[in-house]
């Protein structure tokens, strides 16, 4: 008996391993986005001290790489969306609004004196966040496209 066969035997059939796929995908779900507002929630009681977050931040950036380069790498870009510039361009403003709505709102916490300037703030980073949303959405959907295309040229090749 090999030494490595006790954990590479699977002992599920096609629909249990179905099932298990279904609930490890909402876990992972459940963990990315818990973890993003556990940071959020973390900024807001911490008043915006990196520190606290930093461990959490690090393992959803991890996770984000991660599943960024094996869906490009597999050629997968979502399940409901579609990589052309309208979705890109309303992803990227939901994104703008989002954030620069928290980073008002982080800086009204601390400095409730000044909402002309925390608004200012909020607007120029939710801008900037628009901006950098969209050139990496449409990057991204560039290099989708293109590996997309090689899959295929490789699928008609066999």
């Amino acid at each position: 008996m090999k030494k490595n066969s006790f954990w590479k035997k699977n002992m599920l059939d096609e629909r249990q391993e179905q099932v298990v796929l279904k609930f490890e995908h909402n876990a992972l779900l459940i963990a990315y986005w818990g973890l993003l507002i556990a940071i959020f929630g973390q900024m807001f009681l911490y008043d915006n001290n990196w520190p606290y977050v930093a461990g959490e931040w690090i393992v959803f950036m991890v996770v984000s790489v991660y599943l960024l380069i094996a869906s490009l790498k597999n050629g997968i870009w979502d399940r409901r969306l579609k990589p052309n510039f309208s979705t890109n361009l309303i992803v990227s403003i939901i994104a703008g609004v989002l954030s620069g709505v928290f980073i008002t709102g982080l800086i009204l916490t601390r400095y409730d004196d000044k909402p002309a300037g925390a608004l200012a703030a909020g607007v120029i980073s939710g801008g900037f966040i628009f901006v950098l949303c969209l050139v990496m959405l449409l990057t991204m959907s560039g290099i989708y496209k293109k590996r997309v295309q090689k899959l295929e040229e490789q699928e008609e090749l066999e």
